[in-house]
């Protein structure tokens, strides 16, 4: 893995965006209405069907700096070669890059905003592989706390991956979502080689070169 993490702040619209993140960002828009954000009940499995497998609810640990699986769908699990749900998010990535996503899903916790992350991980046979991990915040049944609903989402054909788990992720980038008008154009093709996928990047791109930063995640 390369040591160079590349975060995208949060300016020009014109991110890739998969269609796995574009269904869940459309649907929980709709249903979230003047809120800031809906109540996880009011989401149903007949809203998500189409995403259903790729999805994911996770919730911040309260005794240490992580999320956890409440639930994850067996597309997710799929990718990673293992049940997920009851497990630590994020576990297969190294301290700066847990650390990374965890700061970013806490500020869609505080901020009640969606947004992407960009990894790239590493399969069982040393293949590199992008995929795109998006996030919105719902409101527990209890109505005490803020959860993420989330989906995973490789750019190439899912199927791919049966047979040869991610072991290992590396951050590439992550943003918090402003306003409501979702950021590019859908991805409607898989990308090719590994080559291909390490450039899923845009001109608004900054790169941070070296180890952890103080403030690795800018909203």
């Amino acid at each position: 893995m390369s040591g160079t993490t590349q975060i995208y702040n949060d300016v020009a619209d014109d991110a890739t965006l998969h269609p796995t993140s574009r269904k869940l960002f459309n649907t929980w828009e709709r249903i979230r209405g003047d809120r800031t954000a809906p109540s996880r009940s009011a989401i149903s499995m007949r809203d998500l069907s189409a995403i259903l497998p790729s999805t994911c609810i996770l919730q911040r640990d309260p005794h240490h700096m992580s999320y956890v699986y409440r639930l994850a769908g067996s597309a997710a699990c799929k990718m990673a070669g293992r049940q997920l749900t009851g497990t630590t998010a994020f576990d297969d990535g190294s301290d700066f890059d847990r650390e990374t996503i965890v700061r970013t899903l806490d500020t869609v916790v505080a901020m009640k905003r969606p947004c992407i992350a960009h990894f790239v991980a590493q399969s069982f046979s040393g293949r590199e592989i992008s995929f795109e991990f998006a996030a919105v915040p719902v409101i527990s049944a209890d109505e005490e706390e803020v959860q993420i609903l989330a989906t995973m989402a490789p750019f190439l054909d899912a199927r791919a991956l049966n047979a040869d788990p991610l072991v290992q992720f590396h951050v590439r980038m992550t943003r918090i979502l402003r306003g409501t008008r979702l950021p590019g154009k859908p991805v409607s093709i898989a990308l090719g080689d590994s080559e291909d996928n390490r450039r899923i990047k845009s001109g608004f791109l900054r790169v941070i070169e070296g180890g952890k930063t103080d403030n690795p995640v800018r909203s």
